[in-house]
């Protein structure tokens, strides 16, 4: 085996290899995790050698892993893997073992697997015992010739995945505490080592166990990639909490949203929308959807979506036309939509969106997690699974129509009123007759609708439905709900809306 041969000779180089006969399964992973939450919480270690501490981001992304070292990439297997380096924002290591049905061994840190000529200079000892920060899946997902970059684990527990046509957008992550609890910090478990199946020739999928670590929490992940059209990736969760926690997430999807088509846009871009998300969307058992636009807020804001008969919730690009973005280099219209499908019963509780402000479009500003009604119990085991999608478009709900977008504008001498134009189109939506679509509204507390009308769109585009909103000088915060109907029926999802007057 070529990864053996290297490791083999690596250790005339002082560079050790571990090998284990031992069979890597869900119960080997579940048995640490239980034994590390027995043991009280230890810090991660950070330290590096003085120049990779205290890399800016630019210079860090200088280092390069070479291609051509890619594990599983001489043998040619389906699946390659690609290792970042730490440094910068990057200080902590995780521990890689490659797994078999018998063995499993350690990836030690190799230094000739990266290109430092762009950065040039001493830099301090690298050891094998630095670890990696993270590492990348790649595959033939476009086409047979070429494996491309499909799956990455990257700092803390998040991850990113892409299906085939595009780019990176929105991240996963493997848990949520505490997130958008004003005056509490939230707490960020990291993966700390990653145990990833050696594929054979005609895989197409690939199997990746994790051992999850933080002050509050360890826990034991399995993770089956299926990368494709859409790409899939199949999650087994067991949790074991040291302690009691406020507001635990499962499922948790963290995106950007800094102006859209429902938002002024900043002096000066010339870009006329900049998101990697611009939607949550929530389905129920029964089929019906909900969409929610997100937006940038002027101070932290979390909306709850109650439901005992969940389906499935994510945050959706649903924009996949160039021209409202403008950006060739970014292809925000490429970015995936990724939603999560729980398996089996996961109890009542709620999805719960958080939207933080956004002043530029280089970090994450939107959460969306699954918040379950009942407690957890620290010595209790928590157990949950789940399939996240990465795509274009999730499955259609029972009605046709869809949100296709939304518009917000101000009221002439209304401080506190809204203008708001919601656009639905879906199959069939040409057929109806005006004299009988029309839109149900359902206005929150404190908030009156002083005027409603709906008119059809022209070249097919759909319904318009144009909202005159106030809010009560009282009221702190805001919502509202309309569904387009045919008569009494229901045609489409509901759309709603929640914000600070």
């Amino acid at each position: 085996m070529r990864f053996q041969l290297l490791l083999f000779c690596a250790a005339t180089m002082a560079v050790h290899a571990s090998v284990e006969r031992v069979e890597i399964n869900f119960d080997y992973v579940q048995a640490k995790a239980k034994a590390l939450a027995e043991r009280p919480y230890k810090q991660p270690d950070k330290r590096l050698p003085g120049r990779l501490a205290s890399m800016g981001y630019d210079e860090y992304r200088g280092i390069r892993f070479r291609p051509t070292e890619a594990l599983w990439r001489e043998e040619k297997l389906p699946f390659q893997l690609q290792f970042f380096h730490r440094g910068g924002l990057h200080r902590t290591g995780v521990e890689l073992y490659e797994f078999s049905a018998t063995h499993a061994q350690d990836i030690p840190f190799l230094e000739r697997f990266f290109d430092y000529s762009k950065v040039g200079g001493d830099l301090g000892w690298l050891r094998s015992s630095l670890n990696y920060a993270g590492f990348r899946v790649h595959y033939p997902l476009n086409r047979p010739d070429y494996h491309d970059e499909v799956l990455v684990f990257l700092g803390a527990s998040y991850f990113r995945a892409v299906a085939a046509g595009q780019v990176y957008g929105l991240s996963a992550r493997g848990l949520a505490l505490n997130s958008g609890l004003p005056g509490v910090p939230e707490e960020f478990p990291n993966f700390t080592t990653f145990w990833i199946g050696k594929p054979q020739q005609t895989d197409t999928t690939l199997r990746i166990y994790a051992l999850l670590d933080g002050p509050s929490v360890a826990g034991a992940y399995q993770f089956i990639l299926h990368p494709g059209r859409v790409t899939l990736l199949d999650v087994d969760a067991v949790l074991f909490f040291r302690e009691s926690v406020k507001e635990p997430g499962w499922a948790p999807l963290t995106s950007m949203f800094w102006y859209g088509e429902n938002t002024d846009r900043p002096s000066g871009e010339p870009r006329p929308e900049v998101h990697d998300s611009d939607g949550l969307f929530l389905q129920t058992g029964d089929g019906g959807a909900i969409w929610r636009p997100l937006q940038n807020v002027h101070s932290p804001f979390a909306t709850d979506f109650s439901t005992s008969q969940l389906q499935r919730f994510g945050l959706m690009q649903r924009d996949r036309v160039f021209a409202n973005y403008q950006d060739p280099e970014a292809e925000y219209h490429r970015r995936p939509s990724a939603w999560v499908e729980p398996k089996g019963d996961w109890g009542p509780g709620r999805v719960r969106l958080v939207e933080l402000p956004a002043e530029k479009e280089y970090g994450d500003n939107i959460g969306a997690f699954w918040r379950p009604d009942a407690p957890v119990q620290p010595g209790t085991p928590v157990k949950f699974g789940y399939r996240l999608v990465f795509g274009f478009d999730p499955p259609a709900g029972r009605h046709p129509g869809r949100v296709v977008g939304t518009r917000i504008g101000t009221l002439p001498n209304e401080p506190r009123g809204r203008l708001f134009w919601i656009d639905f189109n879906g199959e069939g939506f040409e057929k109806l007759s005006a004299d009988a679509v029309g839109a149900a509204v359902e206005p929150g507390a404190g908030v009156s609708v002083a005027h409603q009308t709906v008119t059809r769109l022209p070249q097919g585009q759909g319904w318009r439905v144009m909202l005159q909103v106030v809010v009560a000088p009282e009221a702190d915060r805001a919502e509202l709900r309309c569904t387009l109907r045919d008569g009494y029926d229901p045609v489409s999802e509901t759309w709603t809306f929640a914000w600070q007057p």
